[in-house]
């Protein structure tokens, strides 16, 4: 039998009384952060032949690997009020390298391989926003910040396909290669955020898990019998996980220097691969997974207001 609202709603009463009485008064100051670095991403998808996932159960499948870029990140944080806490960041990556692989198969399993080129993908773009807000537990007498955060975030890849050369059959480069494929990932999510302070030194992390809602665009342009500039669409759910720690030295009462480690890791459950005709058709496939990892090695100056 499920808990009645009465029942559910007792144990987060008291957990937040308790939560204030062993919370210090202490705030933490607003903080504005600017850091910059190298960051590396990775994307994949693959459809099969029918909707139904079969026939082969991998038809089609792109790479993107080593795209490497410079990556600008705007961050703020602080107190609202004394026990109420939020943050909000932007970053936006200028891809400098990168590699692509398309390849199609007849048989399931990747077995079969019939057409393979392997391209460049050293233009684009990245970008993630997000934001959140949570309570702030500071145990009287300690120098650590538990703060359980909810919020929401978008996350967006902006990819090309350049420079074809064809790998499968061995015909080599072919000229007029530009297509593009747009991602998007938009949801909630829910972690925490732990600081510790010591001396001149701030620690901070944070763990997020993330509901997402996936939709690409893609733009084959040298496909005659597909539409442009959207030639297909892709749609799925899917999760994922963000986790990153930041370390800051105070340099004065204002600033600080600093460094961080940022991390994500996404993946959709099926979804559906619609193809747009210059007929007017819309045939539709199996989308059987997109999956997306970033890492970025930033150093960050720090101003205290």
């Amino acid at each position: 039998m499920r808990p009645g609202p009465g029942k559910l709603l007792l144990p987060i009463v008291l957990f937040l009384v308790f939560a204030t009485a062993m919370t210090a008064s202490a705030e933490i100051k607003p903080e504005f952060k600017l850091s910059a670095g190298y960051r590396s991403d990775e994307l994949m998808w693959n459809i099969s032949g029918y909707p139904s996932g079969c026939c082969p159960n991998i038809l089609s499948e792109l790479q993107w690997k080593d795209l490497q870029s410079f990556n600008v990140k705007a961050s703020m944080n602080a107190d609202i009020g004394k026990l109420f806490y939020a943050r909000a960041s932007a970053d936006y990556g200028f891809m400098f390298a990168g590699d692509n692989q398309d390849s199609d198969y007849d048989g399931d399993n990747r077995t079969f391989e019939f057409s393979r080129s392997d391209n460049g993908a050293d233009a684009g773009s990245l970008y993630d926003l997000s934001a959140g807000v949570g309570y702030v537990i500071r145990p009287r007498k300690s120098d650590t910040a538990f703060i359980p955060m909810i919020g929401y975030s978008y996350h967006k890849q902006d990819l090309t396909i350049t420079d074809g050369y064809q790998t499968r059959p061995p015909t080599g480069s072919f000229a007029g290669l530009e297509s593009s494929y747009d991602a998007r990932w938009k949801g909630p999510w829910a972690g925490i955020d732990l600081i510790f302070y010591r001396d001149r030194w701030t620690i901070s992390t944070a763990f997020e898990y993330h509901v997402i809602d996936y939709y690409a665009e893609a733009d084959w342009n040298l496909r005659d019998d597909f539409e442009h500039p959207v030639s297909f669409e892709h749609v799925a759910d899917g999760d994922g996980f963000v986790a990153s720690i930041n370390a800051d030295y105070k340099l004065s009462n204002n600033w600080s220097f600093g460094g961080a480690f940022d991390y994500q890791d996404f993946q959709t459950e099926p979804g559906v691969d619609r193809t747009f005709m210059t007929d007017g058709t819309e045939p539709e496939t199996r989308l059987n997974e997109v999956v997306w990892s970033s890492y970025a090695l930033l150093m960050s100056i720090k101003y205290a207001f």
